[in-house]
Formats: structure tokens, sequence, C-alpha cells
């Protein structure tokens, strides 16, 4: 069970009840957080309270800086004939090489060192030619992590996993198994390159997966969604911790006030909340430690990490227990139970 059924509080029995709730939110939960923010604010007679979004994370241009030392002219070209490399040279430098995405620029590093290996039979060691090739080569094997950030950082499918949303995510939001698939090939790709086992890599296979995250959109609706309802638990948190005991419950009067709150937590977060955020965990619990292994080596490093506080699911998880804890301590202070 997720973080949200782990409790020993005074809140177990409704929270187990709530967890076992299938996720049917219904209005979107942007509406369902508005709704609650507003019934909270009715309750308190707060002014001017108005939940907002989180700022946009920027994922800035990478710049390879790969420029090849040994480059292959066009004489030596047509001495390639014989071998595939001279047609994937010859495709890389026509109009359509020069307008290459990243993550074709990074299919054709690794078909140029894959058909490199094979061409370099077909020529003596003392030949010049094979120097040059398997240097070009080698450089090319050398540069290939910062081809693969560089497609990370730059490619529109994968840049805009970290852009806002204003679509609702839910469990009949179609993509996740699809989303699971084609990340888990994105991290081996990741994986093949830093252990240098180039060919094995199936190049044709990077596109692919990039159409299935263009198509789905399903990493930018997760995050997104997480990056917003944790900064919706957190404002909400705040606006909750300003008031006191006699704010709430005042000596000598009855609890009126304690139990129309009350009932605005079970309805909106217990009832439909609680369930909608366990919903996120468990996406990102199989999502995070793929989103890990390929953004770890770079600047969105700290959002991926599980050993950090500014992880998309730690930061969930911590911003909803803060938001119980704080609902927990108001059942002891105001002396109500929670049923």
């Amino acid at each position: 069970m997720h973080l949200f059924c782990k409790t020993n509080s005074l809140l177990n029995s409704i929270i187990a009840t709530a967890c076992v709730a299938l996720i049917a939110c219904t209005p979107s939960s942007g509406d369902v957080n508005h709704t609650y923010a507003q019934r909270l604010e009715n309750v308190l007679k707060t002014e001017s309270f108005k939940l907002s979004k989180p700022s946009t994370i920027t994922v800035n241009h990478f710049t390879e800086n790969t420029e090849d030392k040994a480059t292959i002219g066009m004489l030596e070209l047509a001495q390639l004939r014989q071998c595939k490399l001279a047609t994937l040279i010859a495709e890389h430098n026509n109009q359509l090489g020069k307008t290459a995405t990243p993550a074709n620029i990074l299919s054709y590093q690794i078909k140029f060192i894959q058909s490199a290996k094979e061409c370099l039979e077909s020529f003596e060691e003392q030949d010049e030619l094979f120097e040059k090739i398997k240097l070009t080569a080698i450089q090319k094997q050398a540069n290939l992590a910062n081809y693969f950030r560089a497609m990370l950082l730059n490619e529109s499918e994968l840049k805009q996993s970290w852009q806002l949303s204003s679509t609702h995510i839910d469990e009949n939001t179609a993509g996740f198994s699809e989303t699971v698939s084609a990340m888990e090939q994105i991290a081996k790709l990741n994986n093949q390159i830093n252990t240098g086992k180039i060919n094995a890599i199936e190049p044709e296979q990077i596109i692919n997966q990039l159409e299935v995250l263009n198509r789905f959109k399903y990493n930018k609706l997760l995050i997104s969604a997480a990056r917003v309802q944790t900064h919706y638990n957190q404002q909400l948190t705040a606006l909750l911790m300003k008031y006191s005991k006699d704010d709430l419950c005042p000596a000598n009067k009855n609890k009126q006030k304690a139990q129309t709150l009350s009932n605005v937590f079970k309805k909106f977060y217990l009832e439909q909340l609680q369930p909608y955020q366990s919903f996120l965990v468990g996406r990102l619990e199989t999502l995070q430690p793929l989103y890990q292994q390929i953004w770890r080596d770079t600047e969105l490093a700290q959002f991926v990490d599980s050993d950090s506080n500014d992880a998309i699911l730690q930061s969930l998880k911590h911003s909803a227990k803060r938001h119980v804890a704080w609902w927990q301590g108001f059942y002891r202070t105001c002396e109500i139970s929670p049923l």
C-alpha cells in the first residue's frame, strides 16, 4: 500500500476506507483541489487565498561540442563504395543530414560506429583510410554520451516531459504501459552507451520510442500532475498552519466550526484527493526509477534522484504527509473524532 494508507493515527480507519476507493475523480483533480481550498476558505474566513501552480522547470538547450577531429573527405568516400558506411555518410551529408534532429544525429553516430567495424575488415591495417575510419569511430563512441544528453535536453518528445499541462490524468488515461516500455528501451540505450555495448543497439528503435512518447505524452501528464498536486498540498498546509486552537475550537464553545472543517477534509481530501494521489504515487513508483536512469547525468537529476528531496515522487509523498499530519494534530487538539 502507498504512503497514504500507512498511518497509525486516529485517521486509520477512514484513510483505509479512502484508499480502497478506485480513482474515479469526476470532476478533475484540479477542480477538486480548488473546491477544497474554497470550502476551507469559507469556514476559516480567509481573505484573498488562491491556489497557484508551480513554476515551470526550465530545460536548457544542450550543445554537444563534439566536433570530430578526424573527417572523411569526398575522395576518401569514393574508396568506401564497397562499404555500407559510404551510403551512411553520403546520406548524412545531404540535406537530410543537415536538418537532422538530435535523435537522428545520435542514431547516425551509432550506425557509423557499427558500420565502421564491418568496413575496416575490407582494408589493410597499414592503409591510411583504415586509421582514419578507426579514429573517427573511436571519437564518435567517446562522444556518444553527449549526443544522448543532447537528445534528452533538446528533443521535443523528451523535453516536453517537464512542461506543465492542464490535461487531467487518471487511471483511464491511455499510454501508461506503452510509455513504460518506451522508457525502458531508452534507459537500456543509455546503459549500452555507457558500457560500450554499441553493437547491441538497434538505432532504428530510437525514433520509434520517441514516437510513442509523443503519441501519449504520458510523462508530461504525470510529472505535471504530481508537481501541481505537491504545490497545492504545500499551499493548503501553509494556509491551515496559520490558525491556532483558539481559532478552530475555542474553549467553552461548541465545536461546530471544527466539525465543519472536518467534514470538508473528509469529503474533498480523504475521499477524493488522497486516492488520486495514491494513483500518482503508484505510477511514479514505476516510472521515476526509469527517469533516474535516463536523466541522472543532466541538470534535471535532482527531480528524478530518489535520494533528493526535490525528486517528484519524494516531494509528493512529503507534501501529503505534512498535510495529513496537520489534520492529525487538529483532531487531537480539538478532541473530535475523524469518523
